[in-house]
This record gives structure tokens, C-alpha cells and sequence, in this order.
């Protein structure tokens, strides 16, 4: 059953008990009205009665009075009097007829009953009259003879039996009416307590149909959901209860399995693409090894060729300057073409030089002889042996730092060739220290390097645009070289552009030796 049509029907039944009670309540209230105006009837039409039966008793004494001391006429009273149980009889009446209008042809019995004393009150009336009107002299004792013999026939018999059996028509009538409406009082209060017993029950029903047809299958769908969220799929959905959880407990289930379905596709899926990606990694490793190998070999590769060719190099500089110092034996030709050969060789060792010291760092065996010297004094020899003039500035005489002099001076010198050649007329050299790092900078005012190629700059061979083009000479290798030194010194190498144009090369040294991490995977001795 849906919750829809449940709720339907226990609304249709509260609102009928609850209209069973308003209109129980409405019709004993109604009733009651009727019982109270029925009663009140009764007890009406038997004080009527009574008031008869003591002014028809007052009449007759007047008509004894009237017998006894002769007289024809009982004078006003008695007219007033005769009025009165004339007024009596119809009060009378007419409560007769209202009882018949509120109960029926019962109450004839009553009208007739009052017709017939209607009747004796007139033939006594009559009767009394005719013997007060008569002329004939009668003795005293004749007169109460009659009068005693017409009280006691007509009025204590005949008139006083059927007034006494009204006014007992009348209690009877007023105590069936207590009576009814006690019972009818007792019957309403045995329906009202059925009525709210079927309320109570409804409700009771109500509250038990309302937890297992809704509030349970809330609470279970809550749990089911939960476990759904959890990817458990194993246990089949169940919500039981009205029809609408029943129908939302199948399109659960149904997705329960849709999302198991799914589930188990993801997973293998997912192992599959896990060994897809473990192959792919064992495969890109193996490359990387090989490619690591290869790099390996060739900076190695570039080392000994480097460190080989320095040996040639050198024979055939020293052969060249030793021919040349007999040249006043030879031509000119010869001497000429023994210059070009040392000039040559000089340029090819130089590079072999720098091409050397880069492999070593490259292949880690760009060897530092590190001695705590003053800073200044190295850029002061650079300076000296640098052929043009140059501006030295230091934050102090003494700035103490852990480095190799020989390979530090042949980095300055590289920066003081390289503003000479890519830069322009000034340069400048300075020197400070913080609390850990020494730094020197060199500065030109040249044309200065485009941002790409400031991050190029570092890349062995490459020349910037204010180089290549122009005829001016160099290998590329001189700020890879300075670079490779500087590493090699555990510190870094930036690039700035100063405010009033050129280039800045800032090397920053740390003052200590960096400390080496001790591998781990090395038991301990």
C-alpha cells in the first residue's frame, strides 16, 4: 500500500470519529434541549392539575355555602373562581397539545382524559345550579342530604378519580421522560467512550503503521545509503514499508549493482592500467639508466678527450714557440705561419681548458685545492692581470672565505673578458659578505641580455645577440666555466640587469664548505 493511500484512509477515518463526535455531541446536546422542554411539560401539565384540583374543591365549597345558606347566586368569588378553572382548563389543554406536537398521538389519552372532566366540571356546575335555583322550600337536612349526597358521588368519586388518575398520568409521564433521558444520557456516554476508544485505537494504529511503514524504511534507507557510500554492494536493498520505499528500495538495489558492476570494471581497469604504467615505468627507467649511462660516457667521454688533447696541444705550442725563437733563420712566411700555429694552439688549449673543467664538474671530478684566503687579494690579481682598467670595490680589506684561488682568480678573469668583449667601456668589480656568503659582482654598461636570453646564458656555446653577428671572438664557454666553478664551490651564479643599463654577474660563495650527506644505505663500521 502506498504511504499516500495509508494516510488517505486514516485521515478519512480521524475526520469521520471526529464529525461521529461532533455530531454525537451536537444531537446530545439537541436531545437534551428535548428531554429538558419534555420534562419541563410534564411537570407543567401536573402543577396545572393540582392547581385544578384545589380550585374545583374551592368551587365546590362555595357552591356549599351557597346550598346551605340559600342563596341563588355564590356572587362574584365564585364567577372569578369559575373563570380561573376555566383558565386552568385550557393552560391545560394547551400543554396537552404541545406534548402532543413534541411526541405524538401518545399524549390523546390525556386530551380525552381532560375532556371528560371538562364534562363533569359542567354537569356538576350544572347541577349545583339547578338545585340552588329551585323555588320549593326545603329543609335544612334535605339540603345537606343532597349536598353531601353530590359531593361524595360527584366530586370525591367520579371528579376526584380522574383528576388523581391525570395527576398520576403525569408523574409517570415525567418519570418515563427522567428515565429516557438517563438512558439515552447513558447510551451517549457509552458511544463517546466508543468513539474515543476508536480514536485512541486509530491513533495507536496510526503511530505503529506510521514507524514500519515510513519511519523504519527512513531509518534503514539512511543505512543503506551509507553503506552504498562506502562501496559495500554486497548485501542485496531492502526497505520493506509502503509501496513509495519498496519502489525506492529496487531503484537502490538496482543502482547498488550498476555501481558494483562499475566498481569491478574500475578495479580491473585500474590493475590493469597499474601494470600498464609498471611496465611503462620498468621500461622508462630502463631508458633513463641508459640515457644516464650514455650521459655518464659522454662526459666522461668529454673529460679524456678534453684531457687528451691538452698533451698535443701542448707539444705543438712548445714546438711553435721553439721554432719561433730561431725565426731570424727562417722567412717570413715560415715565422708567419709558426705564429698562426701558436696562436691557434694557444685558443685551442684555452678551450680544451674550459671544456675540460665543465666535463669534470659534469662527470663530479672538478677537484677544489681550498685554502682560507682573502677574497679581495684574488680579485685584485684578476684585476691586475686583466688589460684594461677597472673599478674594485669592497666592504672590507679582509673578506676571509674557503675557496681554491687558482680556479676562483680564472672565473673573475672570465667575467672581466666577457664585459670586455659583450660589454661596453666600464667595468666594475665588487665585493661584500653577509653572514655565511661571500659575493662579487662584476658589472658592465653594455647592451645587457634579453630575458631569453639571460636563461640561455649558461648553456655551453651559446652567444648572446650583442655577440654573434658582430665579429667579435669567443667560444661560449666562459660563463658555463664560471658557472661549473662556482657549483663546484657549493654556491650559485645569477644574472641582473643594473639600473643604468649592462649586465651584472653576481657569484655567491658560501664561506664554509658545504657538508656532504653520508649516505645511508651504508652499514656502519
Amino acid at each position: 500500500m502506498r504511504s499516500t493511500t495509508l494516510f488517505g484512509i486514516y485521515a478519512v477515518v480521524v475526520i469521520g470519529l471526529i464529525g461521529g463526535l461532533a455530531g454525537l455531541t451536537l444531537y446530545n446536546l439537541e436531545k437534551s434541549r428535548w428531554w429538558d422542554a419534555r420534562t419541563q411539560l410534564a411537570q407543567e401539565s401536573y402543577g396545572l392539575h393540582l392547581k385544578l384540583e384545589t380550585k374545583l374543591y374551592r368551587l365546590f365549597k362555595q357552591h356549599s355555602g351557597s346550598l346551605l345558606l340559600g342563596r341563588s347566586e355564590g356572587g362574584a368569588a365564585e364567577r372569578e373562581l369559575r373563570a380561573r378553572i376555566d383558565q386552568t382548563l385550557l393552560d391545560i389543554r394547551r400543554t396537552i397539545e404541545r406534548e402532543i406536537e413534541m411526541v405524538g398521538e401518545e399524549e390523546l389519552e390525556e386530551l380525552e382524559l381532560l375532556a371528560e372532566i371538562e364534562a363533569d366540571i359542567r354537569s356538576l356546575n350544572a347541577t349545583v345550579a339547578a338545585m340552588t335555583s329551585t323555588k320549593d322550600p326545603l329543609e335544612s337536612f334535605v339540603q345537606a342530604e343532597r349536598l353531601a349526597a353530590l359531593m361524595d358521588g360527584g366530586i370525591d368519586v367520579e371528579l376526584d378519580r380522574k383528576i388523581a388518575a391525570a395527576l398520576e398520568e403525569e408523574i409517570e409521564e415525567t418519570e418515563e421522560v427522567l428515565a429516557n433521558a438517563v438512558a439515552f444520557r447513558a447510551r451517549n456516554e457509552k458511544l463517546v467512550y466508543v468513539l474515543v476508544a476508536l480514536a485512541v485505537g486509530t491513533l495507536i494504529v496510526a503511530l505503529f503503521s506510521f514507524n514500519g511503514q515510513i519511519r523504519q524504511p527512513i531509518v534503514r534507507l539512511r543505512i543503506e545509503i551509507d553503506r552504498l557510500r562506502g562501496a559495500d554492494y554486497s548485501k542485496p536493498v531492502v526497505l520493506g514499508g509502503s509501496l513509495e520505499f519498496r519502489e525506492l528500495g529496487t531503484v537502490l538495489q538496482d543502482m547498488g549493482e550498476g555501481l558494483a558492476v562499475r566498481e569491478a570494471t574500475r578495479a580491473e581497469q585500474k590493475k590493469k592500467l597499474e601494470e600498464t604504467v609498471h611496465d611503462r615505468t620498468a621500461e622508462l627507467q630502463q631508458l633513463i639508466n641508459k640515457l644516464e649511462m650514455g650521459e655518464e660516457n659522454r662526459k666522461q667521454l668529454m673529460a679524456d678527450i678534453s684531457h687528451e688533447l691538452r698533451t698535443p696541444l701542448a707539444i705543438i705550442l712548445g714546438e711553435a714557440d721553439v721554432t719561433l725563437r730561431t725565426q731570424h733563420k727562417l722567412s717570413l712566411e715560415v715565422s708567419d705561419a709558426l705564429a698562426r700555429i701558436r696562436d691557434s694552439a694557444k685558443h685551442t688549449n684555452q678551450i680544451v681548458d674550459d671544456l675540460l673543467t665543465v666535463a669534470r664538474l659534469e662527470a663530479g671530478q672538478l677537484r677544489l685545492d681550498r685554502k682560507k684566503v682573502n677574497l679581495l687579494k684574488i680579485v685584485q690579481d684578476a684585476v691586475s692581470m686583466f688589460p684594461e682598467t677597472v673599478l674594485v670595490e669592497s666592504s672590507g680589506a679582509r673578506i676571509i672565505g674557503s675557496v681554491d684561488e687558482v680556479r676562483l682568480r680564472q672565473s673573475v678573469l672570465a667575467l672581466l673578458h666577457n664585459a670586455k668583449r659583450y660589454g661596453g667601456p666600464s667595468i666594475s668589480v665588487s665585493l661584500r659578505q653577509s653572514a655565511t656568503t661571500n659575493i662579487i659582482a662584476v658589472e658592465d654598461d653594455g647592451s645587457g641580455l634579453s630575458p631569453d636570453e639571460k636563461s640561455r646564458a649558461f648553456e655551453r656555446f651559446f652567444r648572446g645577440s650583442n655577440a654573434s653577428g658582430q665579429g667579435i671572438e669567443g667560444s661560449g664557454l666562459g660563463l658555463p666555466v664560471v658557472k661549473s666553478i662556482v657549483l663546484a664551490h657549493g654556491g650559485t651564479v645569477e644574472l641582473e640587469d643594473p639600473d643604468g643599463g649592462g649586465l651584472r654577474v653576481i657569484m655567491k660563495i658560501p664561506k664554509e664548505p658545504p657538508q656532504r650527506p653520508v649516505p645511508t644505505d651504508v652499514a656502519p663500521g
